[in-house]
């Protein structure tokens, strides 16, 4: 075991610690990057900078984070569908903390964002006009008693704003909106600034005394949006283009690394196993096994050239699929196959030398294309 797995180890040797999971709902990776405060904090973390989220959009996204799996496995593969969630045959990460002496607690914009099951409390917030440092801070102050303990918040001001300015004021054919996107990019990023004040004081919160010392923070996105990136999709949902299912993770906690980059690709399905990994808690026989796996040894530079699968069903845009999925990727760090089933239109896409995917590539890379078709297929 190298030093860095060692070190990591050793915090749970004598006391379990805390885990906070901070969600920054909405946040675009590529405006997250270039803001100073997110910057700042990588030299406090361990920085993970190509998270691919299972789904761009929220329900989907999360309940693959917090099963370890994708929606066509857990049931949640369509953005109506968080009532199929297969809660007797999935097992959540808030379920496994509680079985190994946890309190967890959580607090969302609505309560089907996440699987219910697990949770000792679960609170929703008044997304228009609750104060989420107050309260956050609130539960912080309360939640300490209760060590050791799992805490999920909820920043969603950025999906709040996107709702009133764009998604009641648009369709997904605007012209209005998607010929001005300087514009939608300085109110976007504005959105992103008041995230960054929120996390800072949030996080200010946790460096108290008897907390932070015991306290492993991750702070991620849940999917991206669009800011007038492709005609048809005004926000996010519709399409699986990179500013929206490119995500980031911080991992903040004694003994991890600080100021290390992690440029390799990791799954929002990763995310439970890793956690579970680093709290060695065995996946319990008897339930669906999650198709998630630990970065853990990441962090070292043993990367093993995972292939993130995403899907989508849009409200709206040009192939609406509220119901259940119709547009489908797989990625490699280097190369993105895109399968839309309504339309039977595929696209490929080098990310090295095409980073905003505007190249079609199909038919000109028969092997890496056939490669990536049979690894899209076997997700099915």
């Amino acid at each position: 075991m190298s030093k860095i797995l060692k070190g990591i180890s050793s915090i749970f040797s004598k006391k379990k610690p805390n885990i906070v999971m901070i969600l920054i709902d909405g946040a675009r990776s590529d405006v997250i990057d270039k803001l100073q405060y997110y910057r700042q904090l990588r030299k406090e973390a361990t920085f993970f900078s190509q998270l691919i989220t299972y789904a761009p959009y929220t329900i989907a996204s999360l309940h693959a984070t917090f099963s370890g799996m994708y929606g066509n496995r857990n049931g949640v593969n369509g953005y109506y569908k968080s009532y199929s969630f297969d809660k007797e045959h999935c097992l959540t990460l808030p379920q496994y903390l509680k079985q190994h002496g946890y309190y967890t607690e959580c607090d969302l914009i609505r309560n089907d964002t996440v699987p219910e099951r697990g949770f000792d409390k679960s609170r929703v917030h008044d997304e228009f006009n609750d104060d989420l440092v107050e309260r956050h801070s609130e539960i912080l102050a309360q939640i300490k008693s209760k060590q050791p303990f799992f805490l999920f918040l909820d920043y969603s001001k950025i999906h709040t704003a996107l709702v009133t300015d764009v998604i009641k004021k648009y369709t997904d054919f605007d012209e209005e909106y998607f010929n001005n996107k300087d514009k939608n990019l300085k109110n976007y990023t504005k959105l992103a600034e008041a995230s960054a004040e929120y996390l800072m004081s949030i996080l200010n919160k946790i460096k108290k005394p008897g907390l932070w010392e015991q306290t492993i923070i991750f702070v991620f996105n849940d999917h991206g949006v669009s800011i007038g990136d492709r005609l048809g999709e005004k926000v996010y949902g519709s399409y699986l283009y990179d500013y929206t299912v490119r995500c980031f993770l911080y991992i903040i906690g004694k003994n991890f690394p600080k100021g290390a980059e992690v440029k390799d690709l990791i799954r929002s399905i990763d995310i439970m196993p890793t956690i579970l990994d680093m709290l060695k808690i065995k996946e319990k026989d008897g339930f669906k096994k999650m198709q998630g796996a630990s970065f853990l040894h990441f962090i070292n530079g043993a990367a093993d050239g995972r292939i993130a699968y995403s899907e989508t069903g849009g409200l709206g845009g040009p192939t609406p699929s509220p119901d259940k999925h119709n547009v489908k990727a797989v990625r490699t760090d280097k190369w993105k196959l895109i399968y839309n089933e309504t339309n039977k239109n595929k696209e490929l896409y080098n990310l090295e030398s095409d980073k905003e995917e505007r190249n079609n590539l199909i038919g000109k890379h028969p092997e890496i294309e056939n490669y990536l078709w049979e690894k899209l297929k076997s997700e099915q």
